[in-house]
Parts: C-alpha cells; structure tokens; sequence
C-alpha cells in the first residue's frame, strides 16, 4: 500500500494507531483524575467506547456530564482540572512502561526511512500525551523523529474535521497524493479522506467493527503494511 515511487510522507494517528494508549492508559486516567476530583463517574470500557465517539477527552468530560444530566457549563472548570490531571496520570502511566507500541509500528518505520519516507503524526489528542508516548514508548527504540507533529492544541476542529491533516500537509509542503494515512477509527478516516489522503486502517481495540468502505486497505496489524518498491 505504501509505495516508494508515489510516497514521500505516512501520516500516522495516535491512539490505537500507533500503541493501543485508550484502554490501557487513557481509560484509567480518565477515572483516576475523576476520583480525585471527587466525581461519583466511573467509566466502563462500555462508557469509553461510546464516548470515543467524540474526539478530545474535555469533549468527552462535556459530552459524559450533559448525557449524565448534569449542569455543563458549572462542571466546565472543574472539568478543565480533571482534563489536566488525567493527562498527569497518563504520562505517570506511559512513564511506567505499561504501554509498548502495536506489533510492527518500530519495523514499519524503520522501513519508512530505509526507502528515505518521512513519517509525521497527525493527532487531536493533546500534545503532552504524543510527547508522553515519544520519550517513554517510541524514542528510547532509536526511531528517527516525526518530520511533523499536529496535536490538538494546534487545531480548531477536531476529526473528523480534516484541519489537522490539511495543516500537516502545508507544514510538510508536500501534496495529498504524495503522502498516505494510516488511522484506527472512522473519524480519522474521514478526516484524513476529506483532505485528499489515501487511507489504511489498522484495527484497534474500541474501532474494530465500525465502517471502513472509504479505506484504500484495512489490516489487522501495522506489520501487514509494508513499503512496496516500484522504483
């Protein structure tokens, strides 16, 4: 799917992307910072499911209190903090070592650079949680960096939203027919088909039964993806 005589540039998604981070690390963080907070919600892995549904995990502390009935806009503040020390707990978490990157992401890559392909992230998570996985899960490997990051600090509108894929195109100067993505959920899909990309879908935990139809080609594992060289 990834050729070397078409392709300069992967762009990746994050979570469930690159490391299965939402149920092993964001999941418990969220209900963490929440008991701290003196919250009485729990989220099941049911709860998370749904609530992925939203992108960004304030939307989803939002989306979870108006569902729940309660006043959003006297919980905001309050919501703001639990957002904050959730992302503490996610890094103590990635700092642990609790969470590896998916089987072949590190041999893809690696790949990636042997056929002199650029790969850059393109995530709406926050970036102290992509910095988390890079210096704790993805550096310490010895992989080359990302020639672009976009988190979701640098956008207004999240995926399905295509902005933080139209942004790292114009940060990359390279256009969509050269570049390719590689995404978990069919936000991302859409996203990243709404601004020209061509799309592979690996499947991860909370996404695998959604819809993919739009996707240039769906995979198990990141190792089913190589670099074809047409050269």
């Amino acid at each position: 799917m990834i050729r070397a005589d078409q392709h300069r540039c992967v762009l990746f998604d994050v979570d469930g992307t690159i490391a299965e981070t939402e149920g092993h690390a964001h999941l418990p963080a969220f209900n963490q910072a929440l008991e701290e907070a003196g919250l009485d919600w729990r989220w099941t892995t049911a709860d998370y499911k749904r609530l992925l549904k939203t992108a960004g995990g304030f939307e989803r502390l939002l989306r979870f209190a108006a569902e729940n009935g309660d006043d959003v806009e006297a919980l905001r503040d309050t919501l703001a903090a639990v957002h904050k020390n959730k992302n503490r707990h996610f890094a103590a978490i990635m700092a642990s070592g609790a969470v590896k990157p998916r089987a072949g992401f590190v041999d893809l890559v690696i790949s990636l650079a042997r056929n002199n392909i650029g790969w850059c992230v393109v995530t709406t998570t926050s970036r102290g949680n992509w910095e988390a996985l890079w210096n704790y899960s993805l550096a310490p490997l010895g992989l080359p960096s990302p020639e672009v990051i976009v988190c979701g600090e640098d956008v207004a509108a999240k995926k399905p939203d295509p902005e933080a894929y139209l942004l790292a195109l114009k940060r990359l100067n390279i256009p969509a027919a050269q570049c390719c993505a590689i995404e978990d959920s069919r936000n991302g899909l859409l996203a990243a088909r709404a601004a020209g990309l061509e799309v592979a879908i690996v499947r991860s935990e909370f996404f695998s039964d959604e819809h993919f139809e739009e996707a240039a080609r769906v995979v198990n594992e990141l190792h089913d993806l190589s670099v074809i060289d047409e050269a």
